[in-house]
C-alpha cells in the first residue's frame, strides 16, 4: 500500500533522504544504498506530486520552504556565528575549561595504510571546509568567526607496536580519555586534534576530537564519506574527484541570520508558541537520588537491542498506519515515560539535520536543531489514535525545524531551573548507521566504542538502524540515576513495542510493561500478600477489640470555628506517631489540603532524630538543598531558622516563594521555646486573596512582583552560602538557568533581579492564593527607624532586599498597608510548647516570627518542592 504524500515525506526524512528542485529536475542527497526499490518506485511515481508540493509549498504559507538562496558572503569584516553556535560559545563562556562539548570518535583500522595518502587525504578536507580551520573570539564582546588560511593541525601518527597487547590498551584508553577531557580553545583554535595509532604492521587506530561548535554527528558522514573518496583518489596518485564547494558554513551562518527575521521569523515563532503554549511541564522522573541544586552531567549509558523480527513487525505496523518508524518508537517512547512519571502531558525533544538545502548537503558544520514535540496522552487513548497524534505532531514539526532552539527558548521564555534543561529533560534521536566503502579500499574499519563522560539531559534515547535489528543506547545523567534503573527501562521498552505490535487497537493503560519475571514476581507477592493476611486472620481472637488508627490520635482546634491549625494529640498512651504518620499519610494530605496547617502537640518529641523521622514518615524524600538557611549540624536535611535580630519580626511570607522553585510542604520543631515572644503566627493564604480589594488582587495577577536582591554578607545571607560555591561562573549559569538578572559589585557582592508571580492556583486543590514574600523583602514593612537607618546606609537601590511591580515600577503605600492590615486580622498565633511539631502547606499557609526574650531553637525541615514549570497561573 503507497503511504500519504506527507508520510513519505517523513519516512525520507528519517532516513537522512532530503529532496530539492533544480529546474525541471527532482534531486535526492540519498547516500549509496538508502534508496530501496520501493522508495525509488514512490519517487519515480509521485514526482509530479512532490514537485508540486515543494514549488507550491511558498504559496501555501510553509515558512520553511520559502528559502532565498545562500551565496558567497564577503570575507572583510566580522563573520557572525550561526545561532546553534553562538549557544555553545556562551555555555563556554560560563564554563572554565569546559570540555562537555568535546565529540570523541575511535576507528579501529585492519591492513595496509599508505600513511601519507591518509595525511594528504585528512588535510584536504580541511582545506576544503573552512569550519575545520575556523576560531571563535570575541570582538567588543560578541563572537565572530576568524577562519584560519592554512590548516594548523595535521596527523600525529604514534607508534606503539612496542607495547605488549596490555599496554597499548591501557595507552589507548588514557588516549580517549584525554581527548574527551582536554578542552579547545575556541578563541584560538584549532578545535580539531587528528591521530593514528599504530598497533601492529596492519592495526591502527584512527583517534580524532572535535569541538561540537565545528561538526555535528551528521557532519561526520560527509567527513568519513569525502575521506573515502579522497584516500582511494590519493593512494592511486590521483588528483581530488570532489568538486569545488559553491558555498562554505560562515556563508550559511550569514544566511541564517539574515533569513530569520520579518515575516519568516514571526511565522515560524507563531507556530511553536501555539503548539507548545508557555507552560511546559518539567517531567518527574523517578530518579535513584535526589536532584542537586545545581545541574550535573555525570554520564553513563546502558545498551540494548531491538530484534530485526521484532523491528519487522514493527515495520508492518507502520505501513498499516501510514507512518515513519520515528513516529512508532517516539509513541512508545511517551507511554514508557507517562508509566514512569504518571504525568499524561510528555514533552520530548529530538535531534534533525536540519540541512534542508542542497547547497548544505556536502558541507560540514553545526547544522543540527533540535525539535520539541509536545503530546497528549490524557484520555486513555488507543494506541492508534495517540500513533495518529505524534504524526500529526511531528510533521508540524518538520515542516517549521528552520527555528533554531536557542530561539524557541529565547521566545517561549520558559521559567529557568538551575536543575533541569529549558523546554524538555528527555531526548530522543532516530538515525541510520554510518555507512562506508572502506573494505573496497582493502581496510576493515570498525568503530569503537568511546565513553561519554557527560550527560547534556536527564535522559537520551539513540536508537540506530541496522541490518541485523535496532541498536539501542540510553545515555543518562549517572548523578539521577542507577545502571539498574535504566536497565529495566530498557526491558520495559522492549515489553510495549511487543505488546503494542500484538495489540495495536489496545487502549495505552492496558499494554502490558512488565517483564515476564515481574509480572510473575508480582503474582507470587500478591498471593504472599493474600495468605499472610489469611494468617493473620486466622489467629485474631473474637473477643480482641483492635483501635483503628484514627482511634489512636484526635483532632481538635485551638479556637472555636477555627480552620487553622488542626490540632493532633494522643488519644493513647505509648503511640509512636511516627509509625502512625507512616501509615495515615493520605489522611494526614487530606486535613493539609482542607486547613493548611497541623499541628502535632503532646507526643513528646525532644530530639532532632524525632522530628526527621516524623518529617520523613509523611514525605520520605526531605530536600537537602536549600541556601536562605543555615543547617543545624545533625543532618542535611534540618536546618535552623532564620538568624534574624530577636527583637525584629520576621513578617509573613510563603517559604521561596520568590524563587522558581519552593518547597510545598515545611515543618517547624520546637526545641526550646523562648521565655518570651518567639511564636510562629500563620496565615490562610484563600482567605487573604477574597480579602484582597478585586481591583487590587487584578494588578497583583497582571504585573507579577519584581524581587530585588543585593547579597551582603553580615546583613543577609552572602552569595557564597546561598549558591554553595565561591565560583562567580557557577553562580552566573545558575541565574542565566533561572532567568535572574544578576550584576557582580565592585565590592565583589551580588544583585539579582527576578519576577515572579503574587498569585498562584495550588496544584492539588486548584484555589487561588496570595502567593508571595512582597512582606519580608519590601522595605516599606520594616520599623521607620529601621527603614531609615538602611536607606542611609544603603540607599534603595542596594538595600538587601526589596520588592517591586514585575514592570519595575514602585508599589503604592496604600497597597502596603492594605496588604499589612488583610494578614494582620487574618493571622492566627499561638504560643509554643516544647515538643511542638507544626506542619504547614507553604502554598495555602504563610508563616512568620514574632519578637522574642531569651533563647529560642526552632528547626526546620522541607520536601515535595515544586517548580514554577508545573503550575498554570
Amino acid at each position: 500500500m503507497m503511504k500519504n504524500l506527507d508520510a513519505f515525506l517523513a519516512e525520507l526524512s528519517d532516513l537522512d533522504i532530503r529532496l530539492w528542485v533544480e529546474g525541471d529536475r527532482l534531486r535526492c542527497n540519498a547516500p549509496k544504498g538508502t534508496v530501496t526499490p520501493s522508495i525509488r518506485y514512490q519517487l519515480a511515481e509521485r514526482k509530479a506530486e512532490i514537485l508540486t508540493r515543494l514549488r507550491g509549498s511558498d504559496r501555501a504559507g510553509d515558512s520553511s520552504a520559502k528559502l532565498m538562496s545562500i551565496s558567497r558572503s564577503p570575507r572583510q569584516g566580522n563573520l557572525p556565528l550561526s545561532f546553534a553556535q553562538q549557544r555553545l560559545w556562551i555555555l563556554d563562556q560560563m564554563s572554565d575549561a569546559d570540555s562537555t562539548y568535546n565529540e570523541v570518535s575511535a576507528l579501529k583500522i585492519e591492513g595496509s595504510i599508505k600513511i601519507d595518502a591518509l595525511e594528504r587525504s585528512l588535510r584536504e578536507i580541511v582545506s576544503r571546509h573552512e569550519i575545520l580551520r575556523t576560531s571563535f573570539p570575541s570582538v567588543n564582546g560578541s563572537p565572530v568567526q576568524v577562519i584560519a588560511e592554512h590548516p594548523a593541525n595535521d596527523l600525529l601518527v604514534v607508534d606503539w607496536q612496542h607495547l605488549t597487547e596490555a599496554e597499548q590498551s591501557i595507552e589507548l584508553e588514557r588516549s580517549i580519555a584525554w581527548e574527551i577531557h582536554q578542552p579547545f580553545d575556541l578563541a584560538r583554535g584549532p578545535l580539531l586534534r587528528q591521530k593514528l595509532l599504530q598497533l601492529a604492521p596492519e592495526k591502527y587506530v584512527f583517534l580524532f576530537a572535535k569541538h561540537h561548535i565545528i561538526c555535528d554527528y551528521w557532519s561526520g558522514r560527509v567527513f568519513i564519506r569525502e575521506l573515502t573518496v579522497l584516500y582511494k583518489a590519493f593512494s592511486e596518485n590521483k588528483p581530488s574527484p570532489l568538486p569545488e564547494l559553491p558555498i562554505q558554513y560562515a556563508d550559511y551562518a550569514v544566511w541564517q541570520r539574515q533569513y530569520l527575521q520579518g515575516e519568516v521569523l514571526a511565522a515560524q515563532v507563531a507556530y511553536w508558541k501555539q503548539q507548545l503554549g508557555s507552560n511546559l511541564p518539567v517531567l518527574q522522573l523517578p530518579t535513584s537520588r535526589p536532584r542537586s541544586a545545581v545541574k550535573t552531567n555525570r554520564s553513563a549509558s546502558c545498551n540494548f537491542v531491538i530484534p530485526s523480527p521484532l523491528f519487522q513487525k514493527i515495520a508492518a505496523l507502520n505501513r498499516q498506519e501510514n507512518v515513519t518508524p520515528f513516529m512508532t518508537l517516539l509513541s512508545t517512547l511517551n507511554i514508557l515515560l507517562q508509566r514512569y512519571t504518571n504525568q499524561d502531558d510528555i514533552v520530548v525533544g529530538t535531534d534533525v539535520t536540519n540541512q534542508n538545502r542542497a547547497e548544505l548537503d556536502s558541507l560540514i558544520g553545526f547544522f543540527v536543531n533540535i525539535l520539541v514535540l509536545r503530546v497528549d496522552l490524557s484520555g486513555n487513548p488507543k494506541f492508534r489514535e495517540l500513533l495518529k497524534q505524534v504524526r500529526q505532531v511531528a510533521l508540524g514539526a518538520y515542516s517549521h525545524q528552520d527555528l533554531p532552539f536557542e530561539q524557541l527558548v529565547k521566545e517561549l521564555q520558559p521559567n529557568r531551573q538551575s536543575t533541569h534543561t529549558p523546554l524538555f529533560q528527555v531526548l530522543f534521536v532516530f538515525q541510520n548507521a554510518l555507512q562506508s566503502s572502506s573494505e573496497q579500499l582493502g581496510l576493515k574499519v570498525s568503530e569503537l566504542p568511546v565513553k561519554k563522560e557527560f550527560a547534556r539531559f536527564d535522559l537520551t534515547l539513540f536508537l540506530t538502524e541496522t541490518e541485523g535489528g535496532i541498536l539501542g543506547e540510553w545515555q543518562y545523567n549517572a548523578d539521577l540515576f542507577e545502571a539498574l534503573t535504566i536497565s529495566r527501562m530498557s526491558n520495559h521498552f522492549l515489553t510495549l513495542l511487543d505488546s503494542i505490535v500484538k495489540q495495536p487497537d489496545a487502549r495505552i493503560n492496558n499494554l502490558e510493561m512488565l517483564t515476564e519475571t515481574e509480572r510473575e514476581q508480582k503474582t507470587m507477592k500478591s498471593q504472599q500478600q493474600k495468605e499472610q493476611k489469611r494468617q493473620k486472620f486466622k489467629k485474631v481472637k473474637p473477643k480482641v477489640v483492635d483501635l483503628s488508627q484514627v482511634d489512636l490520635i484526635r483532632t481538635s482546634s485551638l479556637q472555636q470555628d477555627a480552620k487553622l491549625p488542626l490540632v493532633i494529640t494522643p488519644n493513647v498512651e505509648e503511640i509512636d506517631i511516627r509509625d502512625w504518620a507512616g501509615k495515615n499519610r493520605e489522611f494526614l494530605e487530606t486535613k493539609l489540603l482542607h486547613h493548611g496547617a497541623i499541628l502535632f502537640r503532646d507526643f513528646g518529641f525532644d530530639k532532632l532524630s524525632d522530628f526527621e523521622a516524623l518529617a520523613e514518615a509523611i514525605c520520605p524524600s526531605l530536600f537537602e538543598k536549600y541556601g536562605d538557611l543555615p543547617r543545624e549540624g545533625v543532618s542535611d536535611k534540618i536546618y535552623k531558622s532564620t538568624p534574624y535580630p530577636s527583637e525584629q519580626a520576621i513578617l509573613y511570607h510563603n517559604e521561596s516563594s520568590h524563587l522558581d522553585s519552593w518547597p510545598q510542604k515545611i515543618w517547624f520543631f520546637c526545641i526550646k521555646k523562648a521565655q518570651e515572644g518567639g511564636e510562629t503566627p500563620i496565615v490562610d493564604c484563600r482567605k487573604v486573596f477574597q480579602m484582597l480589594d478585586p481591583t487590587l488582587r487584578k494588578a497583583f495577577e497582571e504585573k507579577q512582583l519584581m524581587y530585588v536582591r543585593n547579597y551582603t554578607d553580615g546583613l543577609d545571607v552572602s552569595w557564597q552560602d546561598f549558591f554553595r560555591t565561591d565560583d562567580k561562573m557557577v553562580v552566573e549559569k545558575r541565574c542565566s538557568e533561572s532567568s535572574i538578572l544578576f550584576e557582580w559589585k565592585s565590592d565583589g557582592g551580588l544583585k539579582t533581579k527576578q519576577i515572579r508571580p503574587a498569585i498562584i492556583k495550588h496544584p492539588h486543590t486548584g484555589e487561588s492564593v496570595f502567593f508571595n514574600q512582597i512582606q519580608l523583602h519590601h522595605a516599606g514593612y520594616l520599623k521607620p527607624e529601621v527603614r531609615e537607618s538602611l536607606l542611609g546606609l544603603y540607599g534603595e537601590d542596594n538595600l538587601p532586599r526589596h520588592v517591586y511591580y514585575g514592570d519595575g515600577s514602585p508599589i503604592e503605600e496604600s497597597v502596603i498597608q492594605e496588604v499589612l492590615d488583610i494578614y494582620q486580622k487574618a493571622s492566627v498565633s499561638e504560643p509554643w510548647q516544647q515538643g511542638d511539631v507544626l506542619m504547614l502547606d507553604n502554598m495555602l499557609t504563610a508563616h512568620g516570627r514574632n519578637p522574642y526574650v531569651g533563647d529560642r531553637k526552632i528547626a526546620v525541615a522541607m520536601a515535595n518542592m515544586i517548580h514554577s514549570t508545573d503550575l498554570k497561573y
